[in-house]
């Protein structure tokens, strides 16, 4: 079943004063309820508390009657709100459980001074920046949510950029937050996180979990989300980050650290085969031998037949990796001479990159020219071999990434919602299973 339980924009009715039994009790008679229970899971409650979350019971009952539960940010009193779950069952009995008083607390920051925590996140998760206008609540909600990643996971953010933006415009359902990166062998960077006003809009509506995890705020589970994509996407990114800086290396250029932007100019620069031909036609003029001109027919064959490599790519036609190995090793036979060496190490340089982007293209393409990363191609194997239900939640149902997503985040901030979907799903994750492909 999807996860079971919701929070609602209720009208802000707010209490009535006053507020005592009677006017509890009334409100419940009026509701059509056949019981009302309050029950503070979060500490012994006030009387005051008590006439309000019966109150609250009786006036938001689902309309028209089902059976639901809604995790809601309610009024306690005139100046106080709490966590309070609210449960109809089926035979109009209701309880009002109070899981906590104010807002879901975040995990405490070592900093408060926004620049300070702003570069402790930077520092400590290793990324590429944190952009944008970002109030201190905001930045201690980013906090609890990255801190709320397990520890092997946090790789996964390495040299990615957060940026705060005031919207998003997204077709995709991405209104909130979306994660995205470059698909390709030789992407440069490594990602970028985007968050937006409305992620941050319902925390004071409803929050996650509260009954048997701790609860969790809306905005920091819609950032897990967008991590699980970074986590889901991570072995594809980074080796494509890595063959964009090793490309770089190869002709000169300085080293890169591990979560650092390589220039995309750099490397569609380094990508190229840099062999002059008019140079090499001048020495092909006057060769002492014969031996020496099979050599030069040698090389001038070899550089023909990459040129035609080169232009079947353009047209979507990559060789396989096998093909670049056999060209190293005839050349490595083929020319002694040393007037050839410029060019034989500049074809071998060039074919060590084209083997690395068929060993990228072989992991992370299907034969039909989709991507697909080993963690989402194992994860989709999971629900198809088990019978998973794609239901978590309505998002989850519109692809498979996004159910990975959906699944990632609710298992770090509800675990136990994800157990009363399939047990299955959340072994799968407490097992690590989706570590594949790093």
């Amino acid at each position: 079943m999807p996860i079971d339980y919701t929070f609602e924009t209720f009208n802000d009715l707010g209490l009535p004063q006053p507020l005592n039994a009677d006017v509890a009790a009334s409100m419940v008679k009026h509701s059509g309820l056949t019981s009302a229970d309050v029950v503070f899971a979060a500490g012994g409650g006030t009387d005051a508390e008590r006439h309000a979350l019966t109150w609250l019971l009786a006036t938001y009952v689902p309309q028209p009657y089902k059976k639901a539960t809604n995790h809601q940010i309610l009024p306690l009193t005139a100046t106080s709100v709490g966590q309070v779950v609210l449960a109809y069952d089926a035979n109009r009995r209701a309880t009002a459980t109070l899981v906590g008083r104010g807002l879901p607390a975040g995990l405490e920051p070592p900093y408060r001074e926004p620049a300070q925590l702003t570069q402790w996140l930077k520092d400590t998760y290793a990324l590429a920046g944190i952009t944008g206008q970002w109030t201190g609540e905001q930045l201690v909600k980013l906090h609890t949510a990255l801190g709320l990643v397990p520890e092997a996971d946090r790789p996964a953010l390495r040299g990615v950029l957060i940026q705060r933006v005031a919207a998003l415009q997204s077709h995709d359902g991405h209104d909130k937050g979306k994660f995205s990166y470059e698909r390709g062998p030789w992407a440069g960077s490594l990602g970028t996180l985007k968050l937006a006003d409305a992620i941050f809009a319902e925390d004071g509506i409803g929050f996650y979990g509260g009954l048997t995890s701790r609860a969790c705020l809306p905005s920091v589970r819609g950032i897990l989300h967008e991590v699980g994509h970074a986590v889901e996407s991570a072995s594809c990114r980074t080796e494509a980050r890595n063959n964009a800086a090793w490309v770089v290396e190869s002709t000169g250029g300085r080293q890169y650290r591990a979560s650092e932007h390589v220039p995309d100019n750099l490397v569609t620069e380094a990508i190229q085969l840099d062999t002059d031909n008019e140079a090499l036609g001048k020495l092909g003029t006057g060769l002492p031998n014969a031996a020496a001109r099979a050599e030069f027919e040698t090389l001038c064959d070899t550089i023909e037949k990459i040129q035609s490599w080169i232009t079947s790519a353009e047209n979507g036609t990559f060789q396989q990796e096998g093909v670049f190995s056999e060209v190293k090793s005839h050349l490595a036979q083929a020319l002694t001479l040393n007037i050839w060496q410029t060019y034989r190490q500049e074809i071998v340089r060039w074919c060590d990159a084209q083997i690395r982007e068929a060993r990228w293209r072989t992991k992370f393409v299907t034969p039909r020219g989709n991507n697909i990363t080993p963690c989402l191609r194992d994860f989709v194997q999971f629900v198809h071999d088990g019978g998973v239900g794609t239901n978590l939640t309505p998002y989850a149902q519109t692809s498979y990434g996004e159910l990975f997503a959906e699944a990632y985040s609710f298992w770090l901030a509800d675990p136990d919602a994800v157990e009363r979907h399939d047990r299955r799903l959340r072994q799968y994750f407490d097992k690590a299973a989706y570590r594949v492909g790093d």
